[in-house]
């Protein structure tokens, strides 16, 4: 779903939206869904399990699709800006796949275990753009309204198969209540690793959901190769998966914070060398290098830093300033290409990393809240 919607959205948006700076509005509402939605999908993670979470973000994604094909038929920006928030709503439930994967293993297997989920993600990359653009054709007098239906048939599918997940951890009911102060969650570890979530979802969102635009209406690339560059992206983001895990084993969670942070300022120095097709491609790799690190040690830190009951507490605190910051992130990509252009746009991204960088220092060196090596 989220590789499609990357690809489409802005293309959809730029052809119904009133003013281009609006043209990612629907991105933004769709982070903006995931999230209002990840403390409700925590809450109910805890009370009935994780099961009925996923089984319900699937059928949020089928609505969506169905309603989205529609608003597009009937050339409504708005109504299909407020059917992305449903998206949204199912990467609230779907990202608990994460967490899910780490109540199942040993502490000091959790990254491997998330890892096997990310790289779960490399068949997203592969399907999903490609779908977006062999079914966009699906009906020509109304171009993209195919590729939602498609959409709709996947979630459907998924729907029936997470059917027959079966819950790892018992429901909340049955232990201890636990609901501890900001104060109390907010250690060392978990701030860095809410810092590395914030830092992997806002930059990757602000310059990601740009490049379509920017390379297709703005460069005038072509739809096939835009969707090779956005494609490539998603498996950078997700293949490293492999061995990503090990990594945080052998050397530390925050190094390997730290070679994600440092991915990305590779990306934007690319993305600030030139506007052709190889460095696009080769910035929007690197951004997918970078995500992949960042997340995967912030996943890490947010998982292993709480694992008592309180732990859906954290997790759900984690996700909602995460993806908050992405919402915005989104929202502001379109105004901000509109306004400043693509290298503006990347000099912001880079003022971002170097806040990271900056709170990255502080966390691990002068407060030395963690000892070199992972958990």
């Amino acid at each position: 779903m989220s590789p499609m919607m990357v690809l489409l959205n802005g293309f959809v948006g730029t052809a119904l939206a009133p003013s281009q700076s609006l043209a990612t509005l629907a991105m933004g509402t769709m982070v903006a869904g995931t999230a209002l939605c990840t403390i409700p999908a925590a809450r109910l993670a805890a009370k009935k399990g994780r099961r009925l979470g996923f089984i319900l973000g699937a059928g949020l994604c089928f609505v969506g699709a169905l309603l989205s094909a529609f608003a597009i038929w009937i050339e409504s920006f708005f109504l299909f800006c407020a059917t992305s928030m449903l998206f949204g709503g199912t990467m609230a439930f779907l990202l608990q796949m994460r967490f899910a994967a780490a109540e199942s293993v040993r502490l000091d297997k959790v990254s491997l275990a998330v890892s096997m989920i990310l790289f779960a993600g490399i068949g997203a990359a592969f399907i999903g753009p490609r779908v977006g653009v062999w079914a966009s054709g699906w009906i020509e007098s109304v171009p993209y309204v195919g590729a939602f239906l498609a959409l709709a048939a996947l979630a459907l599918i998924a729907g029936v198969i997470l059917a027959f997940y079966q819950d790892q951890a018992r429901p909340q009911q049955q232990e201890q209540r636990v609901r501890l102060p900001l104060r109390a969650l907010c250690t060392g570890r978990f701030l860095l690793g809410v810092l590395c979530g914030v830092t992997s979802f806002g930059v990757m969102a602000l310059i990601m959901t740009a490049t379509p635009i920017s390379m297709h209406n703005h460069q005038g690339i072509s739809l096939e190769d835009t969707s090779l560059v956005i494609q490539l992206h998603i498996v950078a983001m997700f293949l490293p998966s492999l061995f990503t895990g090990y990594l945080i084993q052998r050397l530390g969670v925050q190094w390997v914070a730290l070679a994600g942070l440092l991915c990305n300022f590779v990306c934007v120095y690319f993305a600030l060398s030139g506007m052709s097709f190889t460095y696009y491609l080769t910035a929007l790799v690197f951004l997918g290098l970078g995500w992949n690190g960042l997340f995967m040690a912030g996943t890490q830190m947010i998982a292993t830093s709480h694992t008592g009951p309180e732990r859906f507490q954290a997790q759900a605190i984690n996700d909602f300033v995460v993806f908050g910051i992405q919402g915005v992130a989104s929202l502001s990509a379109g105004l901000l290409l509109a306004w400043v252009g693509w290298q503006g746009l990347n000099f912001i991204g880079f003022s971002l990393l170097m806040i990271c960088l900056a709170g990255w220092f502080h966390l691990v060196f002068i407060k030395q809240t963690f000892a070199v090596g992972s958990a």
